[in-house]
């Protein structure tokens, strides 16, 4: 994220939730995209869409998304554009049963996580989802 912004690796930490805009990971074809977020904490990305190669490449590594214009609109509108990172202060509470995100007293819906990315999440990614059904 340091060509984005250089201040991010500062703002974010381990245990936060990356919300971010439309086309999130475009221009990143390299795994290590969705590596370097997860393995510096972030528990996962939530973003208005994302790029379909970064999508597989963080599916891949078992690094959970999930696409909510709603909620990248909102806090677009909440906290504007001056600043690349900022850190929120607010809490999300995701209901994977319902496929909802709730922030506040505001509920965002989300399409369910399909069976198949629910198992690569859980396995910790591709290569231990193929361990473990060999």
């Amino acid at each position: 994220m340091e060509n984005y912004d250089p201040e991010f690796a500062k703002i974010a930490e381990n245990g936060d939730i990356l919300v971010g805009g439309f086309n999130f990971g475009t221009g990143s074809s390299r795994e290590q995209a969705a590596t370097a977020l997860k393995y510096k904490g972030i528990r996962l990305v939530i973003a208005g869409s994302f790029n379909e190669t970064y999508k597989r490449n963080a599916l891949n590594n078992g690094f959970l998304l999930i696409e909510c214009p709603k909620l990248s609109d909102d806090m677009k509108k909440i906290f504007g554009t001056d600043k690349l990172t900022v850190k929120t202060g607010l809490r999300a509470e995701i209901n994977f049963a319902n496929s909802k995100i709730i922030v506040g007293n505001n509920n965002y819906p989300f399409d369910p996580i399909g069976k198949a990315a629910q198992e690569l999440i859980v396995s910790g990614g591709l290569e231990n989802w193929v361990k473990n059904n060999l």
